[in-house]
């Protein structure tokens, strides 16, 4: 499971090789540690061992709490909507359909437009005094979740979706009569 989560990473080029010095020298400290989160998704018979490289990025002394870190979570009742709405019949007779749509390594999308190093794990190959720069977010960060909400958000707006007033991860297509709600990784289209 981690070989094959690294090679991901590294046919994604989720990080360039840099000198560790580089890190010390633009951000005054060391690179961002990281650990494995591995889960079996699997059966006692059958093991299915995934694995997650996670940055372990934490709170700095004297911080606050900040509202730029989370990403929204929406309303059931817009989910309820879409559901309804999917079940209502159409004026012209056409059937609407519901998808359910599951982004895989949802927070490894959005670049990383700031300068952020990473140690690199054993598997990475990676040698002494070198370290990663990230070009890609990395699950852990304080900010990946709202730079996939950012990503996502812009990326619908390019092919006709609104975004929502009261709630700002759901959509709406008026051209095309689609509707969609997105919960972290999961987005739930109707149309």
């Amino acid at each position: 499971g981690r070989k094959e989560e690294i090679g991901y990473m590294q046919n994604r080029r989720i990080w360039s090789e840099v000198q560790t010095q580089e890190c010390w020298d633009k951000t005054g400290k060391a690179p961002v540690s990281v650990k494995w989160v591995d889960t079996d998704k699997g059966t006692p018979e059958s093991p299915l061992v995934r694995c997650r490289l996670v940055a372990r990025d934490f709170k700095g002394k004297g911080e606050k709490d900040r509202e730029d870190l989370f990403a929204a979570t929406p309303p059931l009742e817009y989910k309820r909507m879409i559901l309804s709405k999917a079940a209502t019949r159409r004026r012209d007779g056409r059937k609407r359909k519901v998808l359910f749509i599951d982004a895989r390594k949802a927070h490894l999308n959005p670049k990383c437009e700031e300068d952020v190093y990473i140690q690199l794990p054993a598997e990475a190959g990676a040698g002494p005094g070198i370290c990663g720069k990230l070009n890609y977010w990395l699950y852990g960060f304080r900010p990946a979740a709202q730079a996939w909400e950012n990503h996502y958000a812009e990326n619908m707006g390019k092919v006709g979706f609104r975004r929502g007033k009261g709630s700002t991860v759901t959509f709406y297509n008026a051209g095309r009569d689609l509707s969609c709600v997105v919960h972290g990784d999961d987005f739930t289209l109707c149309g």
